[in-house]
């Protein structure tokens, strides 16, 4: 079996900027991230760290620069970079009308997962966040931290390459 590796830098950004009302919110932001790397976006509220990361997976369009994303142009290419990424949002939107098991199904079917792989791959992200025993739960039973598990088990479904928490 052939293993293509990810392009070295994965993230890469040439004086990527963002305005909102005028108000300069990324300005000409220069950053690589090559495969394997762990990468941190640190600031104070406001200072376009959400608005990078949306921008990264083509929920925002950029007002000026250079963006790829796993070796693909963006904006152009988000459809295709959004099928390679797992998100863990700040705050769960777990869906609550469905049991635990249910959430991981649905989210799987959006990605296009076959429903036979869907049962291998829930059964293995259950096991993996320690949530075998509340498969049949409905969300509002799960504590806090299971929630948390939940959704970065969620997050992981498609198998992505790269993976914002």
């Amino acid at each position: 079996m052939n293993v293509i590796s990810p392009p070295s830098p994965i993230v890469k950004s040439v004086k990527l900027s963002k305005l909102y009302n005028n108000h300069q919110v990324v300005n000409a932001l220069n950053l690589s991230i090559d495969a394997g790397c762990f990468c941190g976006i640190l600031g104070p509220n406001g200072a376009g760290k959400t608005t990078t990361l949306r921008m990264l997976v083509g929920h925002c369009p950029m007002d000026e620069g250079e963006l790829s994303v796993l070796g693909l142009a963006m904006p152009e290419n988000a459809s295709l970079v959004r099928e390679s990424v797992g998100i863990v949002p700040q705050m769960d939107n777990l869906d609550p009308d469905f049991t635990v098991k249910e959430n991981l199904f649905v989210y799987g079917r959006f990605y296009g997962i076959g429903s036979e792989e869907l049962k291998i791959r829930t059964k293995e992200l259950l096991e993996f966040a320690s949530l075998e025993e509340k498969a049949d739960c409905k969300i509002s039973e799960l504590s806090g931290g299971m929630k948390r598990r939940l959704t970065l088990a969620r997050a992981l479904i498609n198998k992505p390459k790269i993976l914002i928490l």
